[in-house]
């Protein structure tokens, strides 16, 4: 990221904005980040075969999110029916994880998951994760970011050509991400037409469509 912080800083007054930008990231973390074209170099965790046995045994589908950007989708062809965070470079740039990830189709959102606070949910999924570990050892639930779930839609759909969001549930996924003071990103509602949705709403406040959707990872 500094070798392309540098290079904005040569350009026009719009790349020396986006060099702000990443210069700020570089501050808070202490350290460079790799870029999305530079993380294909990060290994993927993988589930081992015996988790993966039994996660495809109780009706799981594994993908493998490969460290995408909402940024590098929509510029790699894939729609998204939103477009306010196009003003928000700093959120676009956020990647995915680099993991297998598993999810039952028909089980993606946790019963009455929706109208509680981001910590409610989070909690629920906590639980989830335990239950599930007792039952297949080598795997944990989480929440993921924003990002995580914008791959998992398009990966799922280029893998069984079937929508995670929208035709088979009208529900969005609570995400980790902030978006500003007080605000979590949420992510759903993937169509043939239109293109998936990410919005964002209060942390400490629950919504009727926003809803747990634990992502099922190897255990770290």
């Amino acid at each position: 990221m500094k070798r392309l912080e540098a290079e904005l800083r040569r350009g026009g007054k719009e790349d020396q904005a986006y060099a702000d930008i990443i210069s700020n990231v570089l501050q808070a973390r202490g350290k460079d980040v790799p870029l999305p074209e530079e993380a294909t170099s990060v290994e993927v965790r993988r589930f081992n075969d015996e988790a993966k046995a039994d996660l495809e045994k109780d009706g799981y589908i594994i993908n493998t999110l490969t460290g995408q950007s909402i940024a590098s989708l929509r510029e790699a062809g894939r729609n998204f029916w939103t477009t306010w965070h196009k003003d928000h470079p700093e959120f676009e740039a956020l990647v995915s994880m680099q993991s297998e990830v598993a999810v039952n189709p028909s089980q993606l959102f946790l019963p009455k998951s929706n109208n509680k606070t981001i910590i409610q949910q989070q909690k629920m999924i906590k639980a989830f994760s335990q239950k599930l570990g007792k039952k297949i050892p080598g795997v944990e639930a989480i929440m993921g970011e924003a990002a995580d779930y914008a791959d998992l839609a398009f990966a799922h759909f280029d893998a069984t050509g079937e929508y995670l969001f929208g035709e088979r549930h009208d529900h969005y996924a609570r995400t980790n991400t902030p978006t500003a003071d007080g605000l979590v990103a949420f992510v759903g509602r993937l169509y043939s037409v239109g293109g998936l949705s990410v919005y964002d709403w209060h942390a400490d406040h629950g919504h009727a469509i926003v809803f747990a959707a634990p992502l099922v990872v190897p255990k770290a």
